[in-house]
């Protein structure tokens, strides 16, 4: 599957729980369609800023 694709049916999903994806997000989004960042880089950076109580938010992006 493309990497547009996936985006696509992942960022619907998000948008279907009535959500919104964070600007941020959402050119973390775009940089790593273009790969200009790799989807570890995005958990990386998701789990930086959410961090709680040591323990990370988001586990294993893309498997």
């Amino acid at each position: 599957m493309e990497k547009q694709t996936a985006w696509d049916y992942a960022l619907g999903l998000i948008r279907i729980d009535g959500l919104t994806p964070t600007p941020e997000f959402l050119a973390m989004v775009e940089k790593e369609i273009q790969g200009k960042m790799t989807l570890r880089e995005i958990e990386s950076s998701l789990n930086r800023k959410y961090k709680m109580k040591g323990e990370t938010v988001v586990g294993q992006l893309g498997q």
